[in-house]
């Protein structure tokens, strides 16, 4: 039997320790490293399309940042959290006691606020890149975490805006409510209604929704509606959840009786591969990013790269962690002594282009929040077979960018 060598033997060792760790190495080797960052998204499991994604994007940001003069050197960790809780604090610890000076990432809102006071109490970064809480970015902020993707408060504000503008074109009076039965759910509901008032728009509440955890039948909420439509169902639920509810929603028929809108993740690839011909035209959704807004040369030169290497389209998790990677080089590049405490320093106001920026313009981070600050896409859904498995994608778009400080 052939022996290996000792350095071979090394590394597949290394791998197989990674493997076991369910860890996900990229970039430069542990001694040349600028910077570790250590990230956490599910890789195993029902979700492993958003770390797998994930995965795929941090190292197209690392190669192209390694590619500028002067840019950080970086190795990244993606651990495998499965999505559960436990599991994630522990692989946050874990990152924190190997010297990791970064944490990133993070799909789930309950988890993020865990992780997020790890990142407090050691005092490291935290770059969350996947949750949409905004509890982070209000009564438990502090000084080490920062928001990298529009929250359920950002998007729903810009939903707000679009219900305000369509108000005498639809003659809309009456809106109802469905999310999913915790916090994101609620928060989705809460904020909607708070932008609403802000923008002095006149309308009547006729149900709230909320269905539980896991929940997969919708036929009970959907025979409700239907007993009395609103003229607007305003939809919390997202990836596989809105999938199946919009499934149940086209068959039954609501969705000729009502105007659906969903403004967080609805309008995101996953939705739209997954539904093809069974999403009806004209619901109006939007989301973090997307494959086919804006039309330019950097997102189109993303999206085209992201295919070449996977053969498919990426979903809003692949460019939120694509702009953890644009960010670090950006601070790096600015900050006069290449430290941690100089890297957090620039962060509030630091800004940087990303694929899901328009012409013109670029998503800053505010100081006072620690939200990044970008441009919100409604669109809604017409035939468009350029981006298979999808035969419905978003068009007549309405665009809206960021409120001044970023709060409600």
């Amino acid at each position: 039997m052939r022996r290996l060598n000792k350095t071979v033997f090394a590394l597949l060792l290394l791998g197989l320790a990674a493997f076991a760790r369910g860890e996900v190495v990229i970039g430069v080797l542990k001694e040349e490293a600028d910077l570790e960052v250590g990230c956490m998204y599910p890789l195993t499991g029902a979700s492993s399309l958003w770390g797998n994604d994930a995965v795929v994007a941090l190292e197209m940001a690392v190669n192209k940042l390694s590619a500028k003069p002067g840019a950080p050197k970086i190795r990244v960790y993606v651990a495998d959290t499965m999505g559960k809780q436990f599991r994630s604090r522990e692989i946050a610890l874990q990152f924190v006691n190997r010297g990791v000076e970064v944490l990133c990432g993070v799909v789930n809102s309950n988890i993020a606020l865990e992780v997020s006071q790890l990142a407090r109490e050691h005092e490291i970064l935290f770059l969350g890149a996947g949750h949409s809480t905004e509890r982070l970015t209000e009564d438990e902020r502090h000084p080490w975490y920062f928001h990298l993707n529009n929250n359920a408060s950002q998007s729903s504000d810009a939903g707000a805006r679009y219900l305000n503008d369509v108000k005498t074109e639809l003659n809309w009076k009456t809106v109802s409510y469905i999310g999913p039965d915790y916090e994101y759910g609620h928060q989705i509901w809460q904020t909607m209604m708070a932008s609403l008032k802000k923008y002095g728009v006149d309308y009547q509440i006729k149900d709230e929704f909320y269905s539980l955890l896991g929940e997969t039948d919708y036929r009970l909420y959907i025979d409700a509606l239907l007993a009395d439509p609103p003229d607007v169902l305003v939809s919390g639920h997202w990836t596989r959840d809105l999938v199946s509810f919009l499934e149940q929603a086209e068959l039954s028929g609501l969705l000729d009786k009502t105007h659906f809108v969903n403004f967080d993740t609805g309008g995101g690839y996953f939705v739209l591969s997954r539904l093809g011909d069974k999403l009806p035209e004209g619901l109006v959704l939007s989301g973090r990013s997307h494959v086919n807004w804006p039309e330019t040369e950097t997102n189109r030169d993303y999206v085209d790269a992201f295919f070449r290497q996977t053969q498919r389209y990426p979903t809003f998790i692949a460019q939120d962690a694509y702009t953890v990677i644009q960010i670090l080089g950006a601070a790096w590049h600015k900050a006069e002594e290449k430290t941690l405490p100089g890297i957090r320093d620039v962060l509030p106001g630091l800004q940087v282009s990303l694929p899901e920026d328009p012409a013109g313009f670029s998503s800053y981070i505010d100081p006072d929040s620690h939200k990044i600050m970008q441009y919100q896409a409604v669109g809604e859904t017409i035939k468009n077979f350029g981006f298979s498995p999808a035969t419905r994608m978003l068009g007549n778009w309405k665009i809206y960018p960021p409120t001044e400080t970023g709060e409600r």
